[in-house]
């Protein structure tokens, strides 16, 4: 055997070996799996886009999920990614049921509100007796029949013992006239009668009494007839009448506000008790109501009691409550309040602006209508169309005054056995209010030996300079919501508006890839076709 025969026996192996390492394909790295000649390129596609797209996301963990070289370690990213982002959104399902159920706080927005941000509060001088004895015998001539016969002069003076004490809450003394003949009183206006005997300004203020903001005023000038719950009223600075709201045209400061507080600094006024204006025999003293109301209230059943003889201090602390903007949404009934733009359903037939007292004062006069079918302008607003009640009406009036004088409120005999008719009225708060807490000194008045006039002396004032301002705004608004939802999805996934961003543009890609393969198939398909 030559000598290439030996070599090739002595390296044959290694020949082999060099042969078949060069021939041979390269096993697949450990991981990719076997070998597949029949792949699925959209699949391929897919999964490396999402490769490439999440290689460098802001979503924690999504990079550890495609680009972990073992598979374990992929699937067990996802599930922490996956854990996390049910978490989070578990959390803003929390989030999204309390913004849904819309709750109100109601928080003190400041405590140092200078009171001159609000108008001082209408005053309401409503004497006890209605009626002016000294105008009667006018009265008499003016309101019956020329040839009117003593029986018929007794009725109406019956009448007038009635008018004597009546408000609207007070019609039970009504009752009394339904025995009589009234046939030949059927056509007297009550509204005209009881302002034709009520008490004029200059019949009970003393001359040059009046004083507002340390500044002397004609009491006449300062207080304008009203009409209200207790009939007609003297009633400084309100906006009811015709007369106060043209006063508002032609003075830019009316209704009036006051910048300090203390004893003389508001309104300040004194009244003369002229005995002769009663009645002869009279156990009704000659004393006074006084009235604190809204500018634009109708009237307030919350009065205070000017007893002859003495000198009243009235301390005044206003509270403002006001309705944020924010609850604009949300309905009245779930407010629990009217702004001044929504309309109530069932306060109609009224220009007045909506406060929960307004709201009262209508209900009760729809009930009047509904109930005796006729109107009572004398103490509630006029509503056109409907009739004035007349003395006739007297007794529907006085069988049904436990429903004219006593307001219930909703559901209210689930929880109190209560005998009483009463009337429901529908009138939630206004949502911007002003409320009075007022404080009531008196205290007798001494008279000189020679002094012969008997007065009864008031003050009406802030009881400080500053206020109170309660705000009722939304617990949870859209920015909390969001604020949260930013917070949770941080803590949790680590994620940030951007990398929304970032998952719509990875979706979007995704989307147009799947696109362009079904064309591309379609296409092909037409073409085999």
């Amino acid at each position: 055997m030559d000598d290439w025969g030996k070599h090739f026996i002595k390296y044959w192996p290694f020949g082999m070996l060099l042969y078949t390492k060069e021939l041979v394909a390269p096993r697949p790295n450990r991981g990719q799996g076997l070998l597949r000649f029949k792949q699925n390129l959209l699949r391929k596609k897919v999964v490396n886009r999402l490769r490439d797209s999440f290689s460098h996301s802001t979503i924690h963990g999504m990079r550890n999920v495609f680009l972990e070289r073992h598979f374990w370690v992929r699937c067990l990213w996802l599930g922490i990614v996956v854990g996390a982002a049910v978490t989070c959104f578990s959390l803003y399902s929390v989030l999204m049921h309390r913004h849904n159920e819309q709750l109100l706080i109601s928080l003190i927005d400041t405590t140092q509100l200078p009171v001159y941000h609000i108008d001082f509060p209408a005053v309401a001088i409503c004497p006890w007796n209605h009626v002016n004895w000294l105008r009667v015998p006018d009265a008499t001539l003016r309101f019956m029949p020329r040839n009117a016969d003593s029986e018929l002069r007794e009725t109406f003076r019956q009448f007038l013992l009635v008018l004597e004490q009546t408000t609207f809450v007070n019609f039970n003394k009504a009752s009394s006239l339904s025995e009589r003949n009234l046939t030949a009183l059927a056509s007297l206006n009550m509204k005209t009668v009881i302002n034709y005997l009520s008490y004029r300004c200059d019949e009970l203020f003393v001359p040059d009494s009046c004083v507002f903001d340390e500044t002397p005023y004609d009491c006449c000038k300062l207080f304008v007839p009203e009409q209200t719950e207790k009939g007609q009223c003297l009633v400084f600075n309100s906006l009811i009448s015709e007369h106060s709201r043209k006063k508002q045209i032609t003075n830019k400061f009316y209704p009036y506000k006051l910048s300090t507080a203390g004893e003389e600094s508001g309104l300040q006024f004194t009244i003369n008790l002229n005995v002769s204006y009663l009645r002869a025999g009279t156990k009704l003293p000659f004393g006074m109501n006084l009235m604190i109301k809204e500018p634009r209230q109708w009237s307030n059943n919350m009065v205070s009691h000017l007893h002859p003889d003495t000198e009243n201090f009235l301390a005044i602390r206003p509270m403002v409550t006001e309705t944020s903007p924010n609850t604009y949404e949300m309905s009245p009934k779930k407010r629990r309040c009217y702004f001044d733009h929504e309309k109530n359903p069932y306060y109609q037939d009224t220009t007045l602006a909506y406060n929960r007292e307004n709201c009262i004062t209508m209900c009760l006069h729809q009930a009047v209508i509904r109930i005796c079918n006729c109107t009572t302008p004398a103490f509630l607003p006029h509503i056109e169309g409907i009739r004035e009640c007349g003395i006739l009406d007297a007794k529907c009036l006085s069988l049904n005054a436990d429903v004219f004088s006593y307001v219930k409120v909703r559901d209210q005999d689930k929880f109190i056995n209560d005998w009483r008719r009463g009337h429901i009225c529908h009138c939630p708060d206004n949502c911007n209010s002003r409320k009075y807490l007022m404080t009531l000194n008196v205290r007798k008045l001494d008279y000189d030996k020679n002094e012969t006039n008997r007065v009864i002396k008031a003050q009406i004032y802030y009881g400080q300079r500053v206020m109170t301002k309660i705000v009722t705004k939304l617990k949870y608004t859209d920015l909390d919501l969001v604020a949260s939802f930013g917070g949770i999805v941080s803590l949790y996934i680590g994620a940030s508006a951007m990398s929304f961003v970032e998952l719509y543009v990875v979706l979007g890609k995704l989307l147009w890839t799947l696109i362009r393969e079904g064309y591309s198939k379609a296409k092909e398909w037409i073409t085999l076709a």
